[in-house]
Order: structure tokens, then sequence, then C-alpha cells
């Protein structure tokens, strides 16, 4: 005992010494940028490992789909661009002047690997760092969207970043009339006005889950979710033209597998409040299907119980088919 006293009193004391250092002041926490910068060292380098250590094990998805880049964009350019800059031009001016200032991307990326921990950062945010995590806690599809257009996004001049990104409005990714014409996202001009309106709602309370949807409703009062509705909602009509497997399942339901025929709640004559379904994306549409697999009800929407419930037996390889049939 007596000879581990000295390594006993040493512990002891290194523990004293953090609790007090925060409480003796001598830590610079000021954002002045003339000030120096040790401390922003001493946490960039307990971040790092922090994140390293907590992404080691995850496993990466395969980010090679154009589709998953074409679905972040709009939002990089809405909410990234400004503290990060772009390849279509730098940050905003109060954003260099933040302490620590955030790194611009089009350098970061070529050194920021492997892919993990990027999700990792991008998920869950950095403190200490006006860095915050995704809007949405369950939506890691979404994030791993991101990590594919930021690995894509280092080898875009400002013509190709300009033509993918757009301004960040709903025509970008819905299209001018809401017509569509990114893969992946949901055309809106078969949807009622009121299914588009709840929709919006749901995104901007937050109780259907999207971290993409979420910052952009976010910034929508109730007169212009209304307008938006009545702009883009309910100007086409299709009649699907996909698998057969797609057709019985939409009709007929899998009595067996106590699931119902979409069409009775999705067809023509369903709940305007209810999405339709005939003419949508069939990219789309077939995620759709698997978050509430995935999901379930926390998936969210008002109507996330019934959903959630109506897909649990399904297989993957019924999604595909209801998708094809509905899709366009």
């Amino acid at each position: 005992m007596t000879k581990l006293r000295p390594y006993i009193i040493g512990a002891v004391g290194g523990v004293l010494g953090l609790a007090i250092l925060p409480i003796s002041g001598l830590l610079n926490f000021s954002a002045d940028p003339a000030q120096s910068d040790l401390t922003d060292l001493y946490f960039r380098l307990a971040s790092r490992q922090s994140i390293a250590l907590r992404s080691f094990d995850l496993t990466v998805p395969p980010l090679d789909d154009p589709t998953m880049v074409q679905r972040a964009s709009g939002h990089y350019e809405l909410v990234c661009a400004t503290c990060h800059g772009s390849p279509a031009g730098p940050p905003e001016q109060f954003a260099q002047e933040l302490s620590p200032q955030p790194p611009l991307l089009m350098q970061q990326m070529e050194r920021w690997r492997p892919d993990a921990r990027l999700f990792w950062t991008v998920r869950h945010g950095i403190r200490r760092t006006a860095m915050p995590g995704w809007p949405s806690d369950v939506r890691d599809d979404e994030v791993w969207d991101m990590v594919a257009f930021l690995g894509a996004m280092a080898e875009m001049d400002a013509s190709q970043y300009r033509a993918m990104a757009g301004t960040a409005s709903c025509t970008d990714c819905h299209g001018e009339n809401g017509e569509g014409g990114v893969a992946g996202q949901p055309r809106l001009d078969i949807q009622d006005p009121q299914y588009i309106a709840a929709a919006l709602w749901a995104f901007r309370d937050g109780t259907r889950e999207s971290g993409t949807m979420k910052a952009v409703a976010a910034q929508l009062d109730e007169t212009t979710i209304a307008e938006l509705a009545t702009k883009f909602g309910r100007s086409a009509k299709f009649e699907p033209d996909g698998a057969a497997r797609g057709a019985e399942i939409a009709r007929m339901g899998i009595p067996q597998a106590d699931v119902a025929a979409c069409d009775s709640c999705h067809g023509e004559t369903g709940n305007p409040l209810y999405p339709r379904l005939a003419g949508q994306d069939t990219t789309y549409l077939l995620r759709q299907l698997k978050l509430f697999a995935e999901l379930g009800i926390e998936r969210g929407g008002p109507y996330a119980n019934i959903m959630a419930h109506a897909i649990g037996n399904l297989s993957e390889e019924d999604m595909h088919a209801v998708a094809e049939w509905y899709g366009e």
C-alpha cells in the first residue's frame, strides 16, 4: 500500500486539478479572434477523438447513388453554405468571424475521412461550435444523403453546384408546378391541397420526421403554407401502370397477411388528407415504405400509426412491386 501511495496521491491530484481548472478561469473562452487559440486546440483534439471513438463501428452504406447527392444538395444550399461556403461562393461574412471558424468544406473534404466520422459529425453536431446536429433524430437516411453530397461536392465547379442545388426553393426539388423532376423527391401536383398543408404543418411542428423538410417548413407561416398548398396541389391525375403484383396489392391487399388494399385509402376516392400515390416518384414511394417499415410510428405524420400497422407484414419485394405499380 505504501508503494502505491504516490500514485494514489497523483491520481487524486490530477482529478482535483481537472475540477479546479474551469473554476480558476484560466481557460480562455473569448470569441475574440485576437485571443490565443490554445483553448480551441484543446477542444478540437477532444472532439476529434470523441468522434473517432463513437463512429468506428458504424456501417457505411453505398454512397455512389446520384439520387442521394441530388436529394441533399438543396438542404446544403439552404442551411450549410452560409457558414461553410460552396463551389458557388464563400461563406457569409459573419461566419468568417466566428471563433472557432467553420471549416471551408470544399477544402476540408479532401482530408475528412472516413465517411463514418463525417456521418457522426453531421448527425450529432459538435458542442462548443456553431455546428448543430441533424434536425431529425431518426432520419439517418437523410444524413447519409448529406455525406454522399459532401463527398461529391468537392469535385463540383460553380455551374455544376448551382444546377444541382438551385436556390433552395420549393421548385428546385418539386418542379415549377409541383410536377417533380428530382429523382427521389415527391411530386406535389397529384396531392390534395389539404394533404400538402397538413404535411407542411407536421414537418414544421416536428410530428413528421425529416430534417430536410423541417428546415424548410420552420420558415413558413400559416398564410404561406396555405398559398403553397393551393399553388402546387391537385393539377394532375394518373392511372397506375406497373407491376402486376403491385396492382394486386393496391386493389385487393394481402388478406392472409392482414395488409389492406392501398387504394382503399390512397385511391382517387380516398380521404383527401391521405396522399395520392398514382404518378408519384417511384424512388420516393419505396423510400417512404421502407421508412414506415423501419421506424413505425416514429416516422411521424398524422396517420403514422395506421401506416405502421398496414405495412407491418409487407415484404421488401412487395414494397418494390407497390412502388413500381403506382410510380411514375
